[in-house]
């Protein structure tokens, strides 16, 4: 039996050298989608941290807003974009369009 996917927006994988920026660091991305990112960090923030960070796509920087939603030590962290602009969700579509 296959375990029924929860999430609102499929996943995909980033291009190589897609990551994000934030104050406490920074990391590569494992996979994203229009609603969330998974960012590789071998010490990521608590679960329910928010934070601003910045995905750079490309030649294309996206600024957000999140909250962390899961923290896997030693692995990364899911982050749940909370703010995000018009602008950066176009941005984030033709991006996920390309994968």
């Amino acid at each position: 039996m296959t375990r029924q996917e929860r999430r609102a927006s499929p996943r995909f994988p980033a291009k190589p050298g897609s990551h994000v920026i934030y104050v406490e660091g920074s990391g590569g991305i494992r996979d994203l989608s229009l609603e969330g990112v998974f960012v590789l960090d071998s010490e990521p923030l608590s679960v329910d941290t928010t934070l601003r960070f910045s995905l750079r796509l490309g030649s294309k920087i996206i600024e957000l807003q999140g909250i962390v939603r899961r923290s896997v030590p030693n692995e990364g962290m899911a982050i749940q974009f909370t703010e995000i602009s018009l602008e950066a969700k176009r941005h984030l579509r033709l991006y996920i369009a390309s994968l």
